[in-house]
């Protein structure tokens, strides 16, 4: 009868010491790539052979985290969450017996992977091309500059300010219908830019087509009504033909969408001045002084106020 009790005894050990022989201590830290330790991060762990298994851990001050695994037989799904990071996972196996399975990870930030999306996406073709070409035209290359932009909206034709760039280039060498061409492709992937609507102004006018230039002015106008510049175009027109009173409500349209743009200050100035509109002259004239003292035309308008 003693015999059978020990050996009942020693029976009932057997499964408590394999019990103990199947856990798994679990350490680790969560950093950011620059080794950086994350405070507060959540290491979360699921198993997939046992279903409502769930443990949620948080890292401390220095971005350590430790558990204890009783079945350290299973692997265990990892997945580690931080706020302004990209989550990370990883499936681990405990080692038996005790022992401590280390486990590390390095967190990539949000702003990180969106820098890393944005570089890709530069290195495409028309992309990388567009690029090179800016660079190559602030260096004066202007040349080599074109033939970058033309490999760029062959790559990719919706690179509108690609075709900006080309029909700018094309515009200022006196090639009007290719400048016209560039800026029709500019228009039909960004309607209605303004930019793309001035190439198609400057290259109509240098040509002479003045019904395709009003054309564009009119839609210029719809699509940037705030320009001045394009009220003040039209003034010198007038200026140049002595026109004061055609000028004059231009010239006032101007100023309207920009109080302080001097070219329309000073001919404006000007006009009341041969108007006889003296105070009126010289508030305006004052005012262009004050507003763009180095402008071409500063010393004019000093020269013209002594007789005010």
């Amino acid at each position: 009868m003693k015999l059978t009790r020990l050996l009942a005894g020693a029976l009932l050990l057997v499964p408590s010491l394999l019990f103990a022989q199947a856990e798994g201590r679990i350490k680790g830290v969560v950093t950011d790539t620059h080794g950086t330790p994350i405070v507060g991060a959540k290491v979360i762990l699921t198993c997939p052979d046992i279903a409502n298994f769930r443990r949620e851990l948080t890292t401390n001050d220095k971005g350590g985290f430790a558990t204890l695994i009783v079945d350290a037989t299973r692997e265990y799904l990892f997945r580690v969450e931080a706020q302004g990071y990209q989550p990370q996972e990883s499936m681990q196996k405990p080692k038996i017996g005790g022992q401590t399975l280390e486990v590390n990870f390095a967190l990539r930030s949000l702003q990180e992977i969106q820098a890393a999306e944005q570089q890709k996406a530069l290195e495409q073709p028309g992309l990388k091309d567009a690029r090179e070409g800016q660079k190559l035209l602030e260096e004066g290359k202007t040349v080599e500059a074109r033939a970058k932009f033309a490999a760029a909206v062959a790559a990719k034709p919706d690179l509108y300010l690609a075709w900006l760039a080309l029909g700018d280039i094309d515009q200022k060498a006196g090639k009007n219908d290719d400048a016209i061409a560039a800026a029709e492709q500019c228009l039909h992937y960004k309607p209605e830019f303004p930019q793309c609507l001035a190439l198609a102004m400057n290259a109509t006018h240098a040509k002479g087509d003045k019904a395709a230039y009003d054309a564009y002015v009119k839609r210029y106008e719809v699509a940037n009504p705030s320009d001045p510049t394009l009220y003040y175009n039209q003034a010198v027109a007038f200026l140049n033909k002595g026109d004061d009173a055609n000028a004059r409500p231009l010239l006032e349209k101007a100023l309207a969408a920009n109080p302080e743009y001097p070219e329309a200050m000073f001919q404006l100035g000007m006009v009341c001045f041969r108007a006889g509109e003296t105070a009126k002259a010289k508030e305006l004239l004052q005012k262009f002084i004050k507003t763009a003292p180095d402008h071409k035309e500063a010393a004019t308008a000093k020269e013209m106020l002594k007789y005010m």
